[in-house]
C-alpha cells in the first residue's frame, strides 16, 4: 500500500516542537527567528520553563519567526486550553525591539503590522505548555478582531483596571479596600456590586506582580522600543494575576476613550442630511414636540455649553463624571455640572464635540435663530465624560452611561428621570465584558444605547462593536460610504455623517454636518454653527431618529427597533440587498421609520423573524470552521425546518441548538483538492415563519508552494476495523511530498490517517496538529485490500477535524523504514 501526502498550501511548522524523533532548529530569541514566507498558517508548540518538554527545565518559552508584513496584515494566535496554558503574542522591529504584544487570557491573540516592513513575530508561553496555530492572513478576521485580547498598543491608562468582583454575602465596602490593598492595590473608585477601580501604586509595580503570583515574562529578555511599553506591559501582566484570584469575575484595563467627530431656522439650508433622511415627510407624521411626547437622550460626551442660544431650552439635568482634574479642565473631579468648557487650553483649539452632537439631534428648531434638530421635542441630557483633547476613560464612561440609565453610580444620584436613547459619539479599548453586561442590562430595561462605528475602515469600535448596542457608520451627501467610516460584521446602519473634503452638494461649503458650537476665540464662549464629519455626526443623527419614533410610540424597544431594523422597514438599502457589512441593513430614513413604527403600533404584534450571526460566512486562506448563530428577532414563534449548504466542501452540523432548531450551527469547509482560486457558496435555513434566510459563504485557497509548504514530520497509520494502529511510519517531507509504503498487509479493511505529534504525547491529530487521511479527513473511508495498491494519495494539515485525536501513535513502529 503506497501513497503521496501533500501538505496544505500556505503550511509552516515550528522548528522545535516537542516531537521527540523530529529535528530540532531554536527559535528561541530574534537573533535565531525561523523565517517564514507569508501568508502562512504555522503549527508549533512553546512550553514556560519547568513545565514537561522535552527540552528540560529551561523548556522552550519563545517561538519567534522572522516575516515581511504589509500595514494592517493580521497576526493571529490560536491555542486548545486557556486553562492549561496561557500564550501571549508580541511583535517585535528588526532592532529586536518589542513593539507590540496582545497579553490577554483566552485561546485567541491577535496584533496587526502598523506598517510595510520585516518583522519578528513571537510567541510566548507565559504559562503551561501547549500546540499553537499562527495564522499570518492577507484576509481580515473581523470575529477575531472583536474578541481579542488587550494590546501593549491600545490605549490604556497605565497601572488601572477595571475590576469586578464576587463581593460575597454581607461584604462590605472596606472589605473590598482592604482586599485590594493586600494585593498591593489601590481600590480608588466603584463598589463591590458593581465595577470598581483599582490602581497600582507609582513605583510599586514590581511588588504587585510578586504579590499577584506571576512573572512579566518578555519583559526581561528583550528590550522595548519605548520606556511606556514597559510600564503598559506590567499593567496587563498584573491583570493577568488579578484575573486568575478566586472571587474575582473580570479584569480589563481602564481604556482611554475618544470623540469619534422645514423650519424657518437661517442656517436650516445648508443641513442636507434632512432631505437625505426625508425628515420634511417625516415631520408631517411628529416632530417630536408636544402633544408628542419629550424624550430624552443623554449624550455622553464633552459636555455641552449649557448657554447656546439653540439648545438651552432643550436641556435637562446632567452631570460631570471626568474624576481626573488634569483631564477635566475645570479644576475638579466629579461633579453636577455638565457645562462643556472645552476641551484645550488655548483660545479657539477646542472640539466643542457634545455640543455639536447635541445640536444635531434635538437643537431648538422653528425658532428663528440657527439649526434645526432632527427632532423638535426631544430633551438633551449633558454627560460629561470627555476631557482634555476629547479624551476620556472606560471607568469614567461607565460611570456617565450607568448614571443617564439611572443606575448605581459614584456620584450616588441618579436623575429625575432616565434617558430613553444614550448617545455615545466616541471610542476605544477592545471588547470588555464588563461593558457588555452593562450595555446588556441597560438594553434590556428598554433604553437605546446607540454608538460610532469609529472613523477608521475595516472593524467597528467598542463600544459600537458590543451585541446590545446599535452601531453606526457614516455617509456622504451622495450616499456613498464616508471615507474614514468604520464597517464590519457588527455594523447595523448608517446615517449621513459627511465628507468635508468636498462639495457635491453645490452650495458653496464643504459636505460636513452643520451643527451648534462655541466659538472661545475671544476668551469669552458664544453661540456658534459649524460643519463637522464623523460617525460621531451619524451617531447623532440615528439618536434625533429614534426619538422621533419613540414620540409616537413611548413604548417602543430596542428589540423592536431591531425587528424593524432587519425586516428592511427603517432604512434605504444600500449596496447587495439586505445586510452587508459596508452599510450594515442601510442609510436610516426617519419616514420609513415612524411610519414603520406607527404601523406597529396600530398592529400591536411583532412577527417572528428568523436572523443570523454572522450575516455571511468568510472563511479566507486560513479558517475552516466558523460558528453560525440562529435567532428569532421578533415575536411568537419560530421553527427552524431545514439548515442545508449548496457545494459539496461546505457542511453544517448543530452544535447547541433549542427543540426549535434555534442556536449554534457549526459550518466547516473542506480544502481538500479544491482549486487555487476563490470559491463561493451559501448556507439556506428554512424555517416555518417567513422565506428561507441565505447566508453567503466565501473560502479563498492558495497556491501549493512544494519547495515551503510543510507540516514537519508526520506519522502515517494504518488502522484495523477495530479501530487499532496496525502499524505506523514516521515520514519526513521530501521535495515538499510525504511518501508513505506499507508492506505485508494481511487482507482486510483498513483506513489510512496521517498527523503531526508536535506535543510529544504519542498521539496524532490532537488540538493544534495537523491531520489529515484518505481520501478526506471528513470521509475518512475504510478500503478493502486484498492486493497491492498505489496512489492512495491525500492531504494534511492545520485546520479542524473530526475526533479521530483517539488514534495513538505507536512509538514502537515510527522508524523511518515501512513496517
Amino acid at each position: 500500500m503506497t501513497g503521496v501526502i501533500q501538505p496544505d498550501a500556505l503550511n509552516r511548522v515550528d522548528a522545535d516542537t516537542n516531537d521527540p524523533e523530529s529535528p530540532t532548529d531554536r527559535n528561541n530569541h530574534p537573533d535565531q527567528a525561523q523565517v517564514v514566507l507569508t501568508p502562512a498558517i504555522i503549527g508549533g508548540f512553546v512550553a514556560a520553563p519547568g513545565t514537561v518538554s522535552r527540552f528540560g527545565a529551561a523548556g522552550d518559552e519563545f517561538d519567534f519567526f522572522d516575516v515581511e508584513l504589509r500595514a494592517g496584515q493580521q497576526i493571529i494566535l490560536q491555542f486548545p486550553d486557556p486553562s492549561v496554558a496561557d500564550l501571549d503574542l508580541y511583535l517585535v522591529n528588526h532592532e529586536g525591539q518589542i513593539i507590540d504584544g496582545s497579553i490577554g487570557l483566552g485561546a485567541t491573540e491577535t496584533l496587526s503590522a502598523p506598517a510595510d516592513g520585516r518583522y519578528f513575530v513571537g510567541v510566548h508561553a507565559f504559562s503551561g505548555h501547549s500546540n499553537y496555530s499562527l495564522r499570518l492572513a492577507t484576509d481580515q478576521d473581523p470575529r477575531v478582531e472583536s474578541r481579542r485580547g488587550p494590546r501593549l498598543s491600545d490605549d490604556f491608562v497605565p497601572g488601572e483596571m477595571i475590576v469586578r468582583a464576587d463581593a460575597g454575602p454581607g461584604k462590605s465596602d472596606a472589605a473590598t479596600d482592604l482586599d485590594a490593598q493586600s494585593l498591593g492595590l489601590q481600590a480608588v473608585a466603584g463598589a463591590p456590586d458593581r465595577e470598581q477601580l483599582w490602581r497600582i501604586p507609582k513605583g510599586y509595580e514590581e511588588l504587585v506582580i510578586s504579590v499577584l503570583g506571576v512573572m512579566p515574562g518578555a519583559a526581561d529578555t528583550l528590550s522595548w522600543a519605548s520606556p511606556g511599553l514597559r510600564e503598559r506591559h506590567r499593567t496587563l501582566v498584573a491583570i493577568k494575576g488579578l484575573q486568575r484570584r478566586p472571587g474575582v469575575l473580570d479584569v480589563s484595563p481602564n481604556f482611554r476613550l475618544r470623540a469619534q467627530l422645514l423650519p424657518n431656522d437661517p442656517l436650516h439650508g445648508l443641513q442636507w442630511h434632512h432631505a437625505t433622511l426625508d425628515l420634511p415627510d417625516a415631520w408631517s407624521i411628529s416632530t417630536g414636540r408636544a402633544p408628542d411626547a419629550d424624550v430624552i437622550i443623554a449624550v455622553i460626551d464633552t459636555g455641552v455649553f449649557l448657554d447656546h442660544e439653540d439648545l438651552r431650552t432643550r436641556l435637562v439635568q446632567g452631570y460631570d463624571f471626568i474624576s481626573d482634574p488634569n483631564i477635566s479642565l475645570d479644576g475638579d473631579g466629579i461633579d453636577p455640572n455638565p457645562d462643556d468648557p472645552g476641551d484645550s487650553t488655548h483660545p479657539g483649539e477646542s472640539t466643542w464635540h457634545g455640543t455639536h452632537v447635541a445640536g444635531i439631534a434635538a437643537a431648538e428648531s422653528n425658532n428663528a435663530i440657527g439649526v434645526a434638530g432632527i427632532s423638535w421635542g426631544a430633551r438633551i441630557m449633558p454627560v460629561r465624560t470627555l476631557g482634555k483633547e476629547g479624551l476620556g476613560t472606560q471607568y469614567d464612561t461607565l460611570q456617565g452611561i450607568r448614571w443617564a440609565a439611572g443606575l448605581p453610580n459614584d456620584s450616588e444620584t441618579v436623575p429625575a428621570r432616565p434617558a430613553d436613547v444614550i448617545n455615545l459619539s466616541l471610542g476605544g479599548g477592545t471588547f470588555s465584558t464588563i461593558a457588555a453586561a452593562l450595555t446588556q442590562e441597560i438594553r434590556d430595561r428598554g433604553i437605546f444605547i446607540i454608538a460610532a462605528a469609529g472613523n477608521r475602515t475595516g472593524t467597528v469600535d467598542f463600544p459600537a462593536a458590543h451585541d446590545a448596542v446599535f452601531a453606526v457608520g457614516a455617509t456622504d451627501a451622495i450616499n456613498q460610504l464616508a471615507p474614514y467610516s468604520g464597517f464590519g460584521d457588527q455594523l447595523d446602519l448608517v446615517a449621513p455623517g459627511g465628507n468635508m473634503r468636498v462639495d457635491h452638494t453645490g452650495d458653496g461649503y464643504p459636505d460636513g454636518i452643520l451643527s451648534t458650537l462655541v466659538d472661545d476665540t475671544s476668551g469669552t464662549r458664544r453661540s456658534a454653527y459649524a460643519f463637522y464629519q464623523g460617525t460621531s455626526m451619524a451617531t447623532a443623527v440615528v439618536s434625533g431618529v429614534v426619538s422621533l419614533a419613540r414620540s409616537i410610540d413611548p413604548g417602543l424597544t430596542p428589540d423592536t427597533f431591531a425587528f424593524l431594523l432587519e425586516s428592511g422597514r427603517l432604512t434605504d438599502d444600500m449596496g447587495p440587498p439586505g445586510w452587508d457589512p459596508e452599510t450594515g441593513w442601510g442609510q436610516i430614513n426617519a419616514l420609513k421609520t415612524l411610519g414603520a413604527v406607527r404601523g406597529l403600533a396600530d398592529d400591536g404584534e411583532i412577527p417572528p423573524l428568523l436572523s443570523a450571526a454572522p450575516q455571511r460566512l468568510e472563511f479566507g486562506f486560513t479558517e475552516s470552521v466558523l460558528d453560525l448563530l440562529l435567532r428569532n428577532s421578533g415575536g411568537g414563534t419560530l421553527q427552524v425546518t431545514g439548515v442545508s449548504a449548496d457545494a459539496s466542501w461546505l457542511s453544517v452540523t448543530t452544535q447547541s441548538v433549542d427543540g426549535d432548531g434555534l442556536g449554534t450551527y457549526r459550518v466547516r469547509a473542506s480544502r481538500d483538492d479544491m482549486e487555487a482560486r476563490e470559491h463561493s457558496a451559501s448556507v439556506r435555513i428554512q424555517n416555518d415563519a417567513g422565506p428561507d434566510l441565505v447566508i453567503s459563504a466565501r473560502l479563498r485557497v492558495a497556491a501549493p508552494e512544494l519547495a515551503v509548504d510543510t507540516v514537519g514530520r508526520i506519522y502515517v497509520l494504518l488502522v484495523d476495523e477495530t479501530g487499532d494502529a496496525v502499524a505506523a511510519q514516521g515520514v519526513n517531507p521530501e521535495d515538499g511530498r510525504y511518501r508513505f509504503r506499507f508492506d505485508e498487509v494481511p487482507g482486510g479493511r483498513y483506513r489510512i490517517a496521517a498527523g503531526t505529534d508536535m506535543s510529544g504525547d504519542g498521539r496524532i491529530c490532537g488540538p493544534g496538529e495537523a491531520c489529515g487521511a484518505y481520501p478526506t479527513l471528513s470521509v475518512f473511508e475504510s478500503i478493502d485490500v486484498n492486493s497491492d495498491l498505489s496512489d492512495l494519495d491525500f492531504s494534511v494539515g492545520f485546520r479542524s477535524q473530526p475526533d479521530i485525536s483517539d488514534l495513538p501513535r505507536d512509538t514502537r513502529q515510527t522508524s523511518d523504514a515501512a513496517p
